[in-house]
């Protein structure tokens, strides 16, 4: 009985921990070296902003939710007509789930660590492709989404 108990608090201790760093990361927003901000639309028009490690993966443009609150991935999913501020250059594009053999390469690249995994209270990363829009000579490869 007393491993039951012991076992509880330590589950719940680690709840509370993972619900700690999850707000703290939602609330403070760390702005990351090489990083982008993506700007997504919710219903009412107001737009929500967030700060991501964007990654390059075969001369493509990433970005990974690795965490439980993912409000900016959801409204991507419902609009996928985003802008994206890197480098201080803020342009449209297109955000596109990526499932199938694209999520299985892409996993493979964008390893995260276990310790981070562990603090994040092992999230399922979800993946989206921004493919650019409106630029002249920039085509968005067909038959891969």
């Amino acid at each position: 009985m007393i491993t039951l108990y012991v076992c509880f608090w330590i589950l719940l201790t680690y709840v509370a921990f993972v619900l700690l760093v999850e707000c703290l990361i939602w609330r403070l927003q760390p702005d990351m070296t090489g990083g982008i901000t993506i700007h997504v639309t919710d219903r009412s028009g107001k737009e929500v902003q967030r700060n991501l490690a964007g990654f390059e993966y075969d001369n493509r443009l990433y970005v990974s939710s690795n965490h439980w609150f993912r409000r900016w991935y959801n409204l991507a999913l419902d609009n996928s007509a985003v802008d994206v501020t890197q480098d201080g250059v803020r342009r449209p594009f297109k955000a596109i789930v990526v499932a199938g053999r694209e999520q299985t390469s892409v996993s493979r690249v964008y390893k995260m660590g276990f310790i981070l995994r562990f603090i994040c209270g092992f999230a399922p990363s979800k993946f989206l492709r921004l493919d650019p829009l409106g630029l002249p000579g920039v085509t968005t490869p067909r038959g891969k989404d």
